[in-house]
């Protein structure tokens, strides 16, 4: 089954290398977006002068963007462990990357434990439970998707993608009306998303038909 929703690559953390290193992780995070292979080159050269984890990050997101998706999210939450210089948000980012990378390959289960590792670095931080549900939910285990999704909530009550993968889960277990509550709470706080709106309109449907 189809990852439901994905977080982005580009989560609410703050990186934190060296400060020597900040700019060369900066360029070298940008370079990918327009040449994954010569970034993915330069990152390999900057590991072998000594760029520690900030280099392997690069790396790593190279090797994703390459389309080398599970060696790609296994070397970032490699490297996120072994990092014990970066803060715990980079180290959570790190992970959380891993987990969604190791989404996009169809790996769920080593997905889930790349967002639970995240969590253990970032415990509050809603997109992480977020990721966790979106994992249940390719898994089709809804229950807990729907436990995980409430958690992320109750960490951040105005997260549309959290109302959403409820919505989702609930909609899986057949609680149509709040499914519809949900979904309608996400397109409140995100109007203008088109996978929210789909989704309304499946639970509509559902709801309708029974």
């Amino acid at each position: 089954m189809a990852p439901v929703i994905l977080l982005t690559l580009s989560l609410a953390f703050a990186q934190t290398p060296p400060p020597s290193d900040q700019a060369r992780l900066e360029a070298c995070l940008s370079a990918i977006q327009d040449d994954a292979e010569n970034a993915y080159e330069d990152a390999l050269t900057w590991r072998h002068q000594g760029g520690g984890w900030p280099a392997e990050h690069c790396v790593s997101l190279a090797l994703i963007a390459l389309g080398q998706e599970a060696p790609g999210a296994l070397r970032l939450r490699e490297a996120a462990q072994s990092a014990q210089m970066a803060s715990d948000l980079s180290r959570a980012l790190m992970l959380a990357q891993s987990g969604e990378a190791f989404v996009a390959a169809g790996e769920y289960e080593q997905a889930r434990i790349s967002f639970e590792q995240a969590l253990a670095f970032a415990p509050e931080r809603a997109e992480l439970q977020a990721g966790i549900a979106g994992v249940h939910i390719a898994l089709e285990d809804f229950d807990a998707a729907e436990a995980a999704s409430s958690l992320a909530l109750e960490q951040d009550a105005a997260n549309p993608v959290a109302y959403q993968l409820r919505a989702r889960a609930r909609l899986g277990k057949g609680d149509f009306d709040a499914a519809l509550s949900d979904i309608e709470a996400a397109r409140r706080l995100d109007p203008e998303n088109i996978d929210i709106l789909l989704l309304r309109g499946q639970i509509i449907d559902a709801r309708r038909t029974g």
